[in-house]
């Protein structure tokens, strides 16, 4: 039998989008056993909880499933003014003078791993596409070849990235390296990005490695979703001629996939006073599980929300979350996946995925967060 909440199951995640029809037609939230939290599925609710910190927190964790270690030194786990003086430091890191570098950093690495064969393994290119875009925002002045591998290695096996196959040597080195850099020999930075932004906008001197570590971890994987979705969202939607023909529909099909298919797909927060949502009285230190996916696919708020329109006004959807916690990267995200778009159609053209839904082999995230496939197969048309 499915468990009704279990984003550490590819049988839950292959049929997540029924199940969440029956949680938002129930009178009362649904109660996860497993996880300890009440399962939030509707677009009102999730969105009345992720703007109000005050009764719902992030400081006590936003993941499914949390680590201690990151209440009040993460951007994630933390609220104001921690939040705000996290953020602070390096938010011009994300600023739109960056997104141009970023982005053509993902369009040199897309163009040269995307002609290689007729048969593709996209989950794997998606992967370094990422890395090679989380290692350009870091910036750190060390060989970016090594970085973005450590990057790729972290994604696939550190314990705080996943729940399985796990190998926590690259990581290791990878902290080893920011912390030299950062704490110790404070090597001046090649050019603008967070290194920069740690070590010249930190006036009270934080100690918040997180800061880097947020966008390898959850950063890298959240963009490699998104990209592995948009991937398969226009085949299995038979969206990819439409694109192809009219390239003015790039963005459109880019934000339609973000509501589509949540790669973040779920938070967590705690209850700090009483409250009621979804027909339930919460109490303070209940957790709940906001789900952006399920919001994404609410039909008080999409109409047909299980049909993908390229035409469709996506505005209001919560794919990089909402309120004080929205995505960061929310910009460099969005103009990534239109490069790797236009370069896919580009190099590849017309394409189809070989690896059906049955075949999917779900990368289990140890924060049950994020969703992503290591084995999306493709095959030029």
């Amino acid at each position: 039998m499915i468990e009704y909440f279990d984003p550490h199951s590819t049988e839950w995640l292959l049929n997540k989008f029924e199940i969440y029809k029956d949680l938002r037609t129930r009178d009362t939230a649904y109660w996860s056993e497993k996880y300890q939290m009440y399962v939030i599925t509707r677009y009102d609710d999730v969105t009345s909880a992720l703007a109000d910190a005050e009764t719902f927190s992030s400081a006590k964790g936003n993941l499914i499933v949390e680590n201690p270690n990151r209440f009040g030194v993460t951007l994630g786990a933390s609220d104001n003014p921690i939040h705000d003086a996290y953020k602070n430091i390096v938010k011009n890191a994300y600023s739109k003078d960056n997104i141009d570098r970023i982005v053509n950093c993902v369009a040199e690495t897309a163009t040269r791993l995307l002609q290689t064969n007729n048969k593709l393994n996209i989950s794997e290119i998606i992967e370094e596409i990422s890395a090679s875009s989380i290692t350009e925002t870091l910036n750190l002045p060390h060989d970016r070849k090594v970085i973005t591998e450590l990057i790729m290695h972290t994604q696939r096996h550190a314990p705080l990235a996943v729940s399985e196959n796990i190998d926590e040597s690259g990581f290791a080195k990878l902290n080893r390296i920011i912390s030299t850099l950062a704490l110790i020999t404070k090597v001046p930075a090649p050019g603008p990005g967070i290194y920069h932004e740690f070590i010249t906008n930190n006036p009270t001197k934080l100690n918040v490695l997180s800061l880097f570590f947020g966008p390898t971890l959850s950063g890298a994987s959240s963009l490699t979703g998104a990209l592995q979705f948009l991937t398969l969202d226009l085949f299995k939607e038979n969206q990819l001629n439409a694109v192809l023909d009219d390239r003015s529909l790039i963005p459109n099909a880019v934000n339609e996939s973000l509501r589509f298919h949540a790669s973040t797909g779920r938070f967590s927060r705690t209850v700090m006073q009483e409250t009621t949502l979804h027909g339930v009285q919460l109490k303070p230190g209940d957790r709940v599980a906001l789900c952006l996916e399920s919001a994404n696919r609410d039909p008080n708020k999409f109409s047909e929300p299980d049909t993908f329109d390229l035409y469709r006004n996506t505005s209001g959807q919560v794919a990089f979350g909402h309120g004080i916690h929205a995505c960061i990267a929310l910009a460099i995200t969005r103009a990534s996946m239109i490069k790797y778009l236009e370069i896919l159609l580009e190099t590849v053209g017309c394409y189809k995925v070989i690896t059906t839904p049955n075949e999917y082999n779900y990368i289990m995230t140890s924060s049950g967060n994020d969703d992503m496939i290591s084995n999306i197969i493709i095959e030029k048309v």
